[in-house]
């Protein structure tokens, strides 16, 4: 399989579970800007220190090792960062609707 298609839908699949995470559990999402802001500056944090440990796994050629960082570091990561978005997006939705009116 291509590595570019293969990671596109890895991104697709994320977003999707990132999405039934919001729709399934929505008391989850915060309701205030600090909140929501502190969600996203840790997703962000995750993702940078995750990938040290990701391109440490990767350098071995077992594909178990492979597998292990995509799905087990890199998958969840993306999926909350996903999910922080969402709930920013969100969150600006609602405060901007008294307004637009």
């Amino acid at each position: 399989m291509n590595p570019g298609l293969l990671t596109g839908l890895i991104g697709v699949g994320a977003g999707a579970i990132a999405l039934w995470i919001d729709v399934r559990f929505p008391r989850l999402a915060p309701d205030d800007m600090g909140k929501v802001l502190l969600h996203v500056a840790a997703s962000i944090a995750l993702g940078y220190a995750t990938s040290p440990a990701l391109q440490a796994l990767l350098a071995y050629e077992d594909p178990r090792l492979t597998l292990l960082a995509i799905f087990g570091l890199g998958f969840p990561s993306i999926v909350y960062c996903l999910l922080a978005g969402l709930w920013m997006i969100k969150l600006a939705q609602r405060t901007l609707s008294g307004y637009l009116r």
